[in-house]
């Protein structure tokens, strides 16, 4: 519910500064805020193999560069209501790469609860707006439908990944790492897309949106994701919208919808009678079943005695 507190800050930094220029200036301050702990923890990068760092490489620059850039490009293609509907689908790429990559055990109420989640969340960002049934009928383009499925899935994949690097590294240091490893990354994209410098007036809300739900939101998203199924933590987070409605109710006095209230109860009913129980990252992926070696040898078994 934190990354839902950053549009509140990014808001009054859009008019003022180019997108790619905010989210560098965010990673600055969020390398800034973090490296120091891959220092301290240089040993845990030491003893990474290069399937880990091919790991690191998906969700720094797949998931936090390029599928940002992919979903702010995808508005510019199809409608806002296509965009957010199909950026729904996030669950269904990580559910989908977490039951091919990751041996993980689901609750047993996973599956019968997994659409009351989806639907769930579904009420809380449309309401009854229903934009299923204006689907493609407002100038929507391919091309728009496309970048918001490519940033979901990748966004998919940066979960089911980062779950696989918390069995070898603490969550305090894939939560730097995932900071730095993308900030060269975001650095081309700000000077390609428009390069500017924050003022004073930018300062405030910049700091706010990076170590809030920047850093804060990570540090708590990796912390529990240590424990936590990756399929199972990818509906956690559809809670995001939770957030602009309880602060439109605290500053707006905008009451949430009927149909907002139901699809939270939903979401959150879906998670809890689930009745998920704690599944270690390093324990889950060490469980991997090993086939039982060949035998060494023909020669027949001694018998005791």
């Amino acid at each position: 519910m934190l990354w839902g507190s950053d549009g509140i800050w990014r808001s009054t930094l859009i008019g003022t500064m180019p997108s790619g220029a905010i989210v560098f200036w965010e990673h600055v301050i969020l390398v800034a805020a973090s490296g120091w702990i891959l220092w301290r923890d240089r040993r845990h990068l030491a003893a990474l193999k290069p399937s880990d760092w091919l790991a690191v490489f998906l969700i720094s620059v797949g998931a936090s560069g390029v599928a940002t850039v992919l979903f702010t490009q995808a508005f510019s293609h199809a409608s806002p209501t296509t965009v957010i509907l199909l950026q729904k689908t996030q669950p269904l790429f990580a559910i989908g790469l977490a039951s091919l990559l990751l041996p993980e055990p689901l609750p047993a109420r996973f599956w019968p609860l997994l659409p009351v989640a989806l639907l769930g969340a579904y009420l809380i960002s449309f309401g009854d707006a229903g934009p299923v049934f204006s689907l493609g009928s407002e100038g929507d383009r391919p091309s728009g439908a496309l970048l918001a499925l490519a940033a979901a899935a990748l966004w998919g994949a940066g979960t089911v990944f980062g779950r696989r690097l918390l069995a070898h590294v603490p969550f305090s240091t894939l939560t730097a790492l995932r900071f730095a490893a993308t900030l060269p990354v975001l650095a081309i994209i700000a000077v390609s897309t428009g390069w500017s410098v924050p003022g004073p007036a930018q300062l405030p809300p910049l700091f706010a949106t990076a170590l809030l739900s920047g850093l804060a939101g990570i540090l708590l998203y990796y912390w529990g994701l240590r424990n936590t199924p990756a399929a199972v933590a990818t509906l956690c987070e559809l809670m995001f919208p939770v957030t602009a409605i309880v602060v439109n109710a605290l500053v707006l006095s905008a009451a949430p919808t009927g149909h907002q209230v139901i699809g939270i109860v939903m979401l959150m009913g879906a998670l809890a009678f689930m009745r998920h129980r704690s599944a270690p990252a390093e324990e889950t992926l060490a469980s991997t079943p090993v086939p039982p070696a060949p035998p060494t040898s023909s020669a027949p078994a001694l018998s005791a005695g």
